[in-house]
């Protein structure tokens, strides 16, 4: 006889939407709650509701409060306003049935102070701005289908990788070592050690590198006041709203001057970057994007040592980067000059990242023993 524990799935997909679901997103902040998830609801139906309003009638029946966070909610189409097109749930419990519903969406959820929250997948806050219907239709498909080099070949790919590089060959190889998994889970782990990003787009996806997807998610915009507030303060709330790891360096704030140490910041539908500028301008900050996070310095006009130039002030504190080598002619003396990271442009920096990852590639495949080759272990 077939099991009685079923449920039918209408949500969203009648309205075209998609998106991925992460399998245990939600760890239990509290025993209650973690009981209350795993309790059957018998019989649900809901059709045409907000999603707010839908995901709190169904925590109502099992007595755990669902909300959606506010950013998350930005992302998706129609922004809160977006509706479950039909949601019939039949002998299920809620940590069964909520990665169905909001894997329609792209979105996943977490257990914070015995509430249920949910949230925007990694996919989806990398873009940085509204979903399309479209783009969180591939999000599911990638999430339903099984990694295969085949299978990942269905999909439409963009590579906005230096062409210096191999782009696609380094991908494959390194999904080939990322184990197993729904297409988007290998592209995220792969993605991940090349120090890439990806993001859905149209019908396609784009791979582009560490660093340019986190100027992507620079662009964000946001509304917030900040009224005498201190300026660590202020860059930790802006990198969270940015979703990217702001580092600040040493001992910044001993470095500023103290007209600075409170700072006020009103911005309105501004992307992060311009705030970013605005505060290099107004303080001496220095910001620079790198592959994993951005780093805020001092730049030389608030260390006392040269005019303000904004996010482009060099302090001569980064890392070399680069030797040129400039070979004597006919007995003359030769040269060698040493530059620095922020003394040279983007794409030179981002270049330079791409040959690192390629080679180390290579230096992993030349370590990797050789599988004819068996030791007198094996062969006992």
């Amino acid at each position: 006889m077939q099991s009685t524990k079923t449920w039918t799935w209408l949500c969203a997909a009648l309205l075209g939407m998609a998106g991925i679901s992460r399998s245990g997103a939600a760890q239990a902040g509290g025993t209650d709650v973690a009981q209350l998830l795993d309790q059957k609801v018998e019989n649900l139906a809901m059709s045409g509701l907000e999603l707010p309003a839908a995901l709190a009638d169904l925590g109502k029946q099992v007595g755990v409060s669902i909300v959606v966070d506010d950013e998350s909610a930005e992302m998706l189409p129609w922004g809160k306003q977006t509706k479950l097109a039909d949601v019939t749930i039949t002998n299920a419990s809620l940590r069964e049935a909520l990665p169905k519903i909001l894997g329609a969406l792209g979105m996943t959820y977490d257990v914070r102070d015995q509430s249920v929250v949910v949230i925007a997948t990694d996919p989806l806050r990398r873009l940085a701005r509204r979903a399309t219907w479209e783009e969180l239709k591939l999000l599911r498909r990638m999430s339903e289908t099984a990694y295969s080099p085949a299978a990942f070949g269905e999909f439409k790919l963009q590579y906005r990788i230096t062409s210096k590089v191999d782009a696609p060959k380094m991908l494959l190889d390194q999904m080939e070592k990322s184990g197993q998994g729904s297409v988007a889970q290998v592209l995220e782990t792969a993605t991940g050690a090349l120090r890439w990003g990806w993001t859905p787009e149209d019908d396609h996806i784009v791979i582009r590198t560490g660093q340019a997807q986190i100027a992507g998610k620079l662009s964000r915009r946001v509304t917030a006041r900040y009224t005498g507030q201190p300026l660590s303060q202020i860059l930790i709330d802006l990198g969270d709203k940015a979703d990217v790891m702001f580092k600040l360096e040493p001992g910044l704030l001993l470095k500023l001057p103290p007209s600075v140490s409170s700072y006020t910041l009103v911005l309105q539908s501004t992307s992060i970057r311009a705030a970013l500028e605005l505060m290099a301008a107004e303080t001496g900050l220095k910001y620079e994007i790198h592959a994993d996070a951005v780093s805020i310095g001092v730049g030389e006009a608030a260390a006392g040592s040269g005019p303000a130039t904004g996010g482009a002030t060099r302090s001569g504190s980064s890392p070399i980067a680069a030797k040129v080598s400039i070979p004597a002619k006919e007995g003359g003396v030769s040269y060698e000059i040493f530059l620095r990271e922020d003394e040279l442009p983007a794409e030179f920096l981002e270049h330079r990242e791409q040959l690192k990852q390629q080679y180390i590639q290579k230096l992993m495949a030349e370590l990797a023993p050789d599988p004819r080759i068996r030791t007198g272990e094996d062969q006992k």
